[in-house]
């Protein structure tokens, strides 16, 4: 499809974006132009930020070899009008394929791993309201791993047992799909990173 930053960018304004040297930010950049799937971001500040969490993934490849593959997949989201976003977990490590965001596409491997609820309509809607309110206390709730389930809602956090210290509700709602698994994950590492499977 294509990149787009207020319009639709092309083979110049990626040059002017995106230094010459850097020549990792540009392949990135050219497989997110070339792929099949639209980005859209509010500016280029996004555009420039999404490419750089990116290459910082690039860093770890043993990790991304270790993590994202779909022996390690535990499961994956869907918001409306979007590709899913796969989640993983192993011994080590959890991350997520993010293929189409508003903040554009994102292969992460989180530094501390995370926990995640499966929740209700009602208790993920509860859930979002009383953060809002009060970003800077702990919820009354020690996080406990559950299973996911097609359907449920999705919140993922940073929990060391003691303190919630990052939170991110999903858009999305948990689909439990391992059907051609092997090449949805392929897919999304091409997709984001232009890497080949793992």
């Amino acid at each position: 499809m294509a990149i787009f930053v207020e319009r639709k960018m092309t083979d110049e304004d990626l040059t002017r974006v995106v230094p010459e040297q850097d020549k990792l930010l540009k392949e990135i950049a050219r497989t997110w132009q070339e792929s099949r799937i639209k980005h859209n971001f509010e500016d280029e500040g996004h555009f420039k930020k999404a490419l750089r969490r990116n290459l910082k993934t690039l860093d770890f490849p043993a990790t991304i070899e270790a993590l994202f593959r779909p022996a390690k997949w535990f499961f994956s989201t869907q918001a409306n009008g979007r590709l899913e976003t796969l989640y993983f977990k192993n011994k080590k490590h959890t991350g997520r394929l993010r293929q189409q965001h508003p903040k554009g596409p994102l292969a992460k491997i989180d530094k501390k791993a995370r926990e995640h609820l499966f929740l209700s309509e009602e208790r993920f809607h509860y859930l979002k309201k009383w953060h809002k309110k009060h970003k800077h206390r702990r919820p009354n709730f020690k996080p406990s791993e559950e299973r996911p389930k097609t359907g449920k809602y999705h919140i993922e956090l940073a929990y060391d047992g003691k303190k919630i210290s990052k939170w991110h509700a999903s858009e999305g709602r948990v689909k439990m799909n391992r059907q051609n698994l092997e090449r949805r994950v392929a897919s999304a590492l091409q997709n984001i990173l232009g890497v080949e499977s793992v």
